[in-house]
């Protein structure tokens, strides 16, 4: 059984619609995919892959389905502050048989109606580690992440950015698809064509794009979204 169980803030509704339409569309891909699991990525840091990543799975999750999201991201950890969780323990405890995946998982409760709670269960970081490339690329990650989809719909997986480092291009190889998400007025188009041919490279398949911030989207909250089959 999962060691804790955090609360997440409303959201505003605003954010949340866009929340909602993004699960949509995505959705409209999710039979297709050969594995029911989506990496969040972004060109760089501090685009809003993190706040996607944590929208996105609470408004999976309002459907019902059973969402689980693990925060891959092993040099910068943020999921577990977003759903106002801890970091004590985490992915890097399962990669390294220190601990099962079931004590370290966390379930985020996003609304309660007729006694029963709904959410989505999160897994963090957990304690840091020297040689985080390294880990993510060996076949201890490919498992951990096919045993969060055995109980699951959907994996949603915050990965680190594409263009600072190389972990994310070994998960998006184990990832069913791959969300980017980038910042108006900030990620430049170079840095969105470079991401785009070094996921390709991996074997990634796009499911589209997120622009975070942006100052027109019809819901005046800073989302829009552009979501492909390639």
């Amino acid at each position: 059984m999962p060691r804790a169980t955090v609360s997440r803030p409303a959201d505003d509704s605003l954010l949340t619609e866009a929340f909602r339409v993004l699960r949509s569309n995505l959705e409209v891909n999710l039979d297709e995919l050969e594995r029911h699991s989506i990496m969040i990525t972004s060109p760089s840091a501090n685009e809003g892959k993190t706040l996607t990543a944590v929208n996105l799975a609470a408004a999976m999750a309002g459907t019902g389905k059973r969402v689980v999201l693990v925060d891959l991201d092993l040099r910068h950890p943020d999921v577990h502050l977003r759903v106002e969780g801890h970091n004590e323990t985490g992915a890097t405890d399962v990669l390294l048989g220190r601990l099962p995946l079931s004590e370290c998982l966390q379930f985020v409760s996003t609304e309660r109606g007729n006694g029963a709670s709904r959410g989505f269960y999160a897994l963090p970081v957990g304690p840091a580690v020297a040689n985080p490339a390294e880990l993510l690329s060996t076949s201890r990650t490919a498992r951990l992440i096919e045993a969060l989809g055995t109980n699951a719909d959907i994996v949603l997986i915050d990965a680190p950015p594409v263009l600072p480092v190389a972990d994310s291009l070994s998960l998006a190889r184990l990832a069913g698809g791959v969300v980017v998400v980038v910042e108006a007025g900030r990620t430049t188009y170079p840095q969105i064509e470079r991401s785009v041919q070094l996921l390709a490279r991996s074997q990634a398949r796009l499911l589209g794009l997120v622009l975070n911030r942006a100052p027109d989207v019809g819901y005046g909250y800073g989302y829009g979204y552009v979501v492909s089959d390639q």
